[in-house]
């Protein structure tokens, strides 16, 4: 009898994926154009079936680029430098200085004693807290803070299915409300932005931030809950319960932390002081009301910047630990435990994403909207937001965003359809990426947690994209005649 090695199988589907892509590819696309497709093909195939570490199928574009002709190694190196890579490792490193201060378990129990002691509510307080929190702020910086209070609730679950599939539902919760959150308020989500700012661009006409709101709150209220029930009930069903003395244990050991003093509250105070200029980082403008933000103070600061600003801190500044003793708040044995490979991880997937965008894969797949003319308009909003929805799995939302707009515009007056809708269709779809790692941000964030792999995050994300543009489609037909005046 002949065994099958399926690891090898696998890795096979990788090369055989590539070659049938330039191959058999749109003969539309230019021959660049069909390698990067089969580079893509090789790297989600490796992805989903873990094939190999996620360290080799990082890396594959440094590889494989350069050798087809896709772009040569300056390029193709590039994106693994983007600022988002430094972004995650400040957010890895204040999770670090948390865990070893115990920061985050403080935080943990006082939520888990709050919402409840089973799984199913513990996971939905983490969604409801991260996806308020996303609403106002960043939903990069919204994960990186939320993230290490996830995994200390996990840890409190016992260790068997019930405890891992809860554990595994905390993580992909964060990262998933996150992305809901960013999308309920205009400065949510910088997709938001590059859709209000096109429309006045491109229209001369946008929405208020009230208009927002009345399209985003309804949204994200309906697929938060929805998300919650794919991942407690469907994907990963967990009856964990932390028994009857839980609330008495957890009360115990949250008087036994005592007060919050020496380096744990000066890690504290850098977290919170690092989440409150995240917020503050941007001028607000709430329906012609602006609140300046700090980048009218200092305008080249960034999200990355201040993350690292504090990251630094956590190895200047020294704190007093429960012995006496004084060390700094961060050490290099605790920093370097962060999950370099998710960090690379990503600077594959931004590689990946540039040779995409840059030889038309992208322009290639919206281009074939045209043939949608004629049909109802919920079936070209399905259209546009099923497209949108399939770039922001491979690319920058940020990027697909922006790539949309005008495809947006141009359909709009191809098919005689308000441009304010499609735009809103694209611009909200463009947040609906939940399937793979590299889709946003957040998802990339908790992937660093090593508590789910690629093909859960992918069972689950499925679900939850097939409803996320459900959800947007029924929303933006339902209440856009309502809440906008669409002009044709």
């Amino acid at each position: 009898m002949v065994r099958i090695d399926s690891k090898l199988i696998a890795r096979a589907a990788g090369p055989a994926l590539f070659a049938l892509a330039v191959a058999f590819g749109p003969a539309d696309l230019t021959p660049e154009g069909r390698k990067a497709l089969g580079v893509t093909a090789w790297m989600i195939a490796w992805l989903i079936t873990e094939a190999v570490p996620i360290v080799a199928t990082s890396l594959l574009p440094l590889v494989l680029f350069p050798l087809t002709g896709v772009a040569p190694i300056r390029q193709a190196a590039a994106p693994y430098s983007n600022d988002l890579v430094f972004l995650f490792m400040a957010g890895f490193f204040l999770a670090a200085a948390l865990e070893h201060w115990q920061s985050h378990v403080r935080v943990a129990y006082r939520l888990v004693l709050a919402v409840g002691l089973t799984g199913r509510r513990a996971v939905l307080g983490i969604m409801l807290a991260t996806g308020f929190i996303s609403a106002w702020i960043s939903n990069t910086a919204t994960a990186a803070m939320m993230y290490p209070i996830a995994l200390a609730v996990g840890a409190l679950f016992p260790q068997d299915r019930g405890g891992d599939n809860t554990r595994t539902s905390l993580m992909l919760g964060v990262a998933y409300a996150a992305s809901i959150g960013g999308v309920m308020t205009m400065i949510g989500s910088p997709p938001n932005l590059v859709v209000v700012g096109a429309m006045k661009e491109m229209v001369g006409q946008s929405v208020s931030f009230a208009q927002w709101i009345g399209l985003g709150v309804p949204i994200g209220l309906l697929l938060l809950p929805l998300c919650w029930v794919i991942l407690v009930y469907v994907c990963f069903p967990t009856g964990a319960d932390l028994g009857a003395n839980a609330r008495h244990i957890l009360t115990s050991r949250l008087a036994g932390l005592g007060p919050i003093r020496g380096g744990e509250a000066r890690v504290v105070t850098i977290f919170g002081a690092t989440g409150l200029a995240w917020f503050l980082r941007e001028r607000k403008d709430l329906g012609g009301i602006t609140i300046p933000g700090l980048v009218d103070v200092v305008p080249g600061l960034t999200d990355t910047g201040i993350g690292v600003i504090a990251a630094v801190l956590l190895f200047l500044v020294s704190g007093t630990a429960a012995d006496g003793s004084r060390r700094p708040l961060l050490t290099w044995d605790e920093a370097r435990r962060i999950p370099w490979d998710v960090l690379l991880f990503f600077g594959g997937g931004l590689s990946m994403a540039d040779a995409i965008e840059k030889h038309g894969l992208t322009t290639w797949l919206a281009g074939h909207l045209e043939g949608l003319a004629g049909l109802p308009p919920v079936v070209l909003y399905l259209g546009l937001a099923i497209t949108t929805l399939v770039l922001s799995e491979l690319a920058s939302n940020l990027a697909v965003a922006a790539m949309m707009m005008p495809i947006a515009v141009a359909l709009a007056k191809t098919l005689d359809q308000p441009p304010l809708v499609l735009m809103l269709v694209a611009g909200f779809a463009a947040s609906t990426g939940f399937m793979l790692p590299v889709a946003t941000p957040p998802n990339t964030i908790v992937f660093g947690s090593g508590l789910i792999s690629v093909r859960q995050m992918a069972k689950a994300g499925f679900l939850l994209d097939i409803v996320a543009i459900i959800v947007v489609v029924g929303v933006i037909a339902l209440l856009t005649p309502i809440i906008l005046a669409p002009t044709p």
